[in-house]
């Protein structure tokens, strides 16, 4: 998937919430108006540089419309290396401050590889590989704590932000926020949407 010699340079990470869930199963109309967007929404002001380094082919939509586009690599069912094309798009009139991956549900590498729910907290991560290779896995809380199975400057990302939205959100009955955001081995800064 990656050379042996390629490290990662770069993580964006999402928790995946009751809503992605049923959006990876494609079940996301949750209200009687229609709708029923099946992709992973982002802050597009905080994520875009990041995502725009992820997704680096510049293409476009049905409708003419210029997205972005990045060949991914996955894991399949029996654990071989896999590659598929997810698309980013920037935001609309419609929902000006969120961009998004788009058809979460069609991809091998998110709606094909359904994450357990029996681990604690689950997170979709986008890996960047200094030999630009993009690899895109789910996480797990209770992996992340473990010390053994992720790197201790990505696990400390991660569940700091994750602490960060438990705190936020527990002022809140709605509009909850879900831990997101990104971190770069390059220099060791980040960024969490709950900060």
């Amino acid at each position: 998937m990656t050379t042996t010699q390629a490290r990662p340079t770069l993580v964006v990470y999402k928790e995946i919430v009751g809503g992605d869930m049923r959006k990876l199963l494609a079940e996301s109309n949750d209200s009687a108006t229609g709708g029923g967007a099946r992709d992973l929404r982002f802050p597009a002001q905080a994520f875009d540089p990041v995502l725009r380094l992820m997704f680096s082919q510049d293409s476009f939509g049905p409708r003419g419309q210029a997205i972005r586009t990045g060949d991914i690599l996955y894991l399949d069912a029996d654990e071989k290396p896999q590659k598929t094309r997810l698309e980013y798009w920037p935001p609309t009139l419609s929902r000006k401050s969120e961009s998004r991956i788009s058809k979460i549900h069609a991809s091998p590498a998110l709606g094909g590889q359904l994450p357990a729910t029996d681990k604690g907290k689950v997170f979709v991560l986008l890996i960047r590989f200094s030999d630009g290779a993009v690899r895109c896995v789910y996480a797990y809380e209770t992996e992340l704590r473990n010390p053994k199975i992720w790197a201790h400057e990505l696990s400390s990302a991660v569940l700091g932000c994750l602490t960060s939205a438990c705190a936020k959100n527990a002022t809140r009955t709605a509009g909850l926020v879900p831990a997101m955001g990104y971190y770069n081995f390059s220099d060791g800064t980040g960024y969490c949407h709950a900060d």
